[in-house]
């Protein structure tokens, strides 16, 4: 039994060591491989049907695309390799794996939800892959000392904090906290919760989960005890939009307040009537006119023929900030570029001028709050 134990231990020991040298062996490999031939490749990991019904990300991502390859980096042109996960955990690590073992692929943009984009992201991380996530704001993504993993989006410390303000603003004061039962959801509720309490707002309760209309009717029975006159919203499309459907169906004077997630193109298509005054929080504002936003605003409308979105803007910074990176240090190792970024000079972009903090997240952005009236988007200042 001992020799067994012992020759068990030994297992592991290799099985460790093996894995440990493979690691540092795919980072160092793809230092060398990704700048060999004449394109600079970069995965994209997204749920394809999602992106195009709901956002503009891929357009932005081409647009960026076209721009840089106009006169190339270092005399290379970006190649994209656009895979659809499907929103699927499983689809996603295989193709996460899939990706971190191609040593000549230099970068990923992604993954988009939290509850996938998280565990995912310590693959990429233990193969030296440079990853830059536009959709995920929870920050539980940056706090496990990750080199090579950056959030291109505000936090949800930065987005609940806006929702509070604006319902402090408001003449809120009684609220309830309505969420998805995921890791995106949960996070979010916890941080509009401890930031409420900051802007003097008392959470009355929280709530996630209700499917059947009775569940529904008595969780709005209490609210009404409890006299509330708002509902934050922690949803994605589309549980946000059957969440606000039913509220107006029982009460359609409260106040309904969400974050980015439900900044999606067909949210006042999907609700109609029901999205009358709901408010939206967006780091989109296409009237705060800065010259490096309507450059942008005329090239994507020049290409197709409409107004760009969040999440086109989203697409497009992403894929700048790997060339200005490569631009910056003429090095294809995930470490320079990785170094490049968390200690950049402030830069100018489409929405600001932003740097990256101490946990890699990106900073220097606004928040922004829009509202349904007679079935148009109007902002507010």
């Amino acid at each position: 039994m001992e020799r067994f134990k012992c020759l068990l231990i030994l297992c592991f020991i290799f099985m460790f060591w093996t894995t440990g040298c493979f690691n540092v062996d795919l980072a160092e490999q793809r230092e060398r491989d990704a700048g060999r031939g004449n394109t600079i490749l970069i995965g994209v990991p997204l749920p394809m049907e999602f992106a195009k019904e709901n956002t503009k990300f891929i357009n932005g991502l081409r647009l960026a695309l076209n721009e840089i390859n106009e006169e190339g980096i270092n005399g290379k042109k970006i190649e994209l390799d656009i895979r659809d996960d499907k929103g699927n955990f499983k689809e996603a690590v295989d193709i996460a794996q899939e990706f971190s073992e191609n040593t000549n692929m230099l970068a990923v943009i992604g993954h988009w939800f939290s509850d996938i984009c998280i565990p995912v992201s310590s693959i990429y991380e233990d193969a030296g892959m440079l990853t830059i996530v536009p959709t995920v704001s929870n920050p539980e993504l940056t706090r496990h000392g990750y080199n090579y993993i950056f959030l291109n989006i505000a936090s949800d410390n930065s987005i609940a904090d806006s929702m509070a303000e604006f319902a402090q603003d408001s003449g809120y004061q009684r609220v309830v906290i309505y969420y998805e039962d995921s890791t995106y959801g949960r996070n979010f509720a916890n941080t509009i919760e401890n930031i409420s309490h900051k802007h003097d707002i008392k959470v009355v309760d929280r709530r996630s989960g209700l499917t059947t209309s009775g569940q529904f009717k008595r969780a709005h029975d209490k609210w009404n005890a409890l006299e509330y006159d708002a509902v934050l919203v922690a949803l994605n499309m589309p549980e946000g939009a059957d969440f606000i459907r039913q509220l107006r169906n029982i009460n359609d004077e409260v106040g309904i307040i969400t974050g980015d997630a439900l900044d999606v193109g067909n949210f006042i298509e999907v609700l109609g009537g029901d999205a009358e005054g709901v408010v939206i929080t967006t780091g989109y504002n296409p009237y705060h006119d800065t010259p490096e936003l309507q450059k942008f605003t005329e090239k994507y409308k020049s290409e197709y023929n409409e107004n760009p979105d969040l999440w086109a803007i989203q697409g497009y910074e992403s894929l700048m900030l790997i060339a200005h990176a490569l631009e910056n240090t003429n090095s294809y190792s995930p470490d320079v570029l990785a170094d490049y970024l968390r200690n950049m000079d402030p830069v100018q972009t489409t929405l600001g001028e932003v740097h990256f903090n101490e946990f890699s997240e990106i900073t220097g952005r606004n928040n922004y709050q829009k509202v349904v009236v007679d079935g148009e988007f109007i902002y507010l200042e």
